[in-house]
């Protein structure tokens, strides 16, 4: 065998190994598979993990913004005619978020910790100072003490009402509205009971301080369970609502998301403002800072009616008392006041509350909640979480000023906090996923190289077969010599006949 021919034998035994080699790890998805495990090793919640210090200090810049509705018809309003609002704002903070008193629990599979959020305004980004701006709106206060004051108690509560000369509406400056303002209503019932507070904010007592303790699954055991809620203030279920399902804490707290997710899930996210949990589902592809992400949103069927999910019967806070498609009463955890939470202008709600207040127009693009999360990894590159507050009014018996009210579900404000991943968290995530894609597709290297043996093996087949034509082609052929041969032995070779008998 030749040199040629054993080169020729070598590159097609590399190039079948190569190529066969190939196609069984990507059958079997070897590196990826490999690639997928060292992942949930990593993005686990324990001090030195790659996810543990951005988990504690987030470092992408949070903002909140502040929308008020400002009424501009009272008095036209509270005789029978419809309200009419403006939307002012942006107010802007810039939202300064952290984990406080973190332990690990249970050998490093549960961890606590403290949601701790501060404020600083932006004037820079807002439309006016809050401590100058005023808006006129529904006075909560006192709506919230006639639904708590019925029955015989209502003759006290009027007198009180009267004696503070307490309106139905208040104008007060956005400052006051968010961080509070002592009300005199409030302080004269905070006299004679205790739990109530003569201050009142919507954002009273909420800067600088937590929402309670929380244990979450740090993702060692089970990387699905990465980040997931296991207590809140130590309890395992709510207490709020009727059914256990609408009690249950489940899914995380919306700061961290397991790893390798699919469009199929649905994300479960425990929100202590709504007092209750909420799901998101995949909406489209989108990609943030040259990143891919998968954008999650909550469907209708979140605040949907019993009617239209009876999986929400049990956030009736009675029976009689079941608020349509598109809001909920919170009343249960917020101390009995009319406190009903939406979409901002009632976005994915029914028509009838959009249409019953004047300056409401809901548009997905400027109403609608997102996450965008990058599949891979998990981490948060985009999200818009916006939420808007209402106040239940209608008649109230007992109560002579509120006789011209039909029920109204009525904006007060509301809120879009934001973040987008900041450039060096980017610069770290496209860094994971480019050896990500690397090391899963190194299968396809391999068949790339076994391609190239092949396209070798190829040529060296087709210059073998040239150079053997060639030389069959070159080759002359002599004709054959007809002299008699010698015989070493006998001389010449002489033919001999046999003798014919005479």
């Amino acid at each position: 065998m030749t040199r040629r021919s054993c080169a020729i034998y070598t590159v097609g035994a590399i190039c079948a190994f190569l190529l066969v080699t190939a196609i069984a790890l990507m059958v079997a998805q070897v590196f990826r598979n490999l690639m997928h495990k060292r992942l949930k090793k990593e993005i686990v919640l324990v001090e030195g993990s790659r996810v543990f210090e951005s988990w504690t200090n987030p470092p992408p810049p949070v903002f909140m913004e502040f929308f008020f509705f400002n009424v501009t018809n009272v008095k036209e309003f509270i005789q029978g005619a419809k309200p009419e609002v403006k939307q002012i704002g942006p107010y802007t903070y810039r939202e300064y978020r952290y984990k406080a008193n973190v332990t690990m629990l249970e050998n490093g599979t549960r961890v606590s910790a403290y949601n701790t959020k501060s404020f600083v305004f932006l004037r820079e980004k807002s439309v006016g100072d809050p401590t100058v701006d005023n808006i006129t709106t529904v006075n909560i206060p006192i709506w919230a003490a006639m639904n708590k004051a019925q029955g015989f108690r209502s003759f006290a509560m009027n007198m009180w009402i009267s004696s503070t000369k307490s309106d139905l509406f208040t104008t007060r400056t956005v400052h006051e509205l968010l961080w509070g303002y002592e009300d005199a209503l409030l302080e004269r019932i905070s006299k004679s009971s205790t739990g109530v507070e003569a201050s009142f904010g919507l954002m009273y007592k909420k800067n600088g301080t937590n929402n309670g303790e929380f244990v979450f699954h740090t993702g060692e055991q089970n990387y699905l369970d990465y980040g997931r809620i296991e207590t809140w203030k130590g309890e395992r279920k709510l207490s709020f609502w009727s059914t256990d399902e609408s009690n249950t804490i489940s899914g995380s707290d919306g700061s961290a998301f397991h790893p390798l997710l699919n469009k199929s899930e649905r994300l479960y996210i425990f929100t202590p403002d709504l007092c209750r949990t909420i799901y998101m589902e995949f909406d489209k592809d989108v990609e943030v800072k040259g990143i891919p992400a998968y954008r999650f949103t909550p469907p209708r069927s979140v605040l949907a009616s019993k009617q239209e999910n009876p999986d929400n019967a049990g956030f009736c806070v009675t029976p009689k008392e079941c608020l349509g498609t598109g809001v909920l009463k919170v009343s249960p955890c917020r101390n009995g006041a009319p406190v009903v939470a939406s979409f901002p202008h009632f976005y994915l709600g029914e028509d009838k509350y959009a249409a019953a207040i004047g300056g409401m127009s809901p548009q997905k693009s400027h109403h609608q909640t997102f996450l965008d999360l990058n599949p891979t990894t998990g981490v948060i590159v985009r999200a818009n979480k916006r939420a808007q507050v209402n106040i239940l009014m209608k008649k109230i018996v007992g109560y002579p000023n509120t006789r011209n009210f039909n029920e109204t579900i009525f904006p007060v404000m509301f809120l879009n906090e934001s973040v987008v991943i900041d450039d060096a968290s980017a610069a770290r995530v496209h860094k994971l996923l480019m050896i990500v894609n690397v090391v899963s597709n190194f299968p396809l290297i391999i068949m790339g190289l076994g391609g190239i043996m092949l396209i070798v093996f190829i040529i060296l087949l087709i210059r073998a077969h040239q150079q053997k034509t060639s030389t069959e082609d070159d080759t002359s052929y002599s004709p054959v010599n007809t002299k008699e041969k010698d015989d070493g032995q006998n001389g010449n070779y002489i033919g001999m006949t046999a003798k014919t008998e005479q």
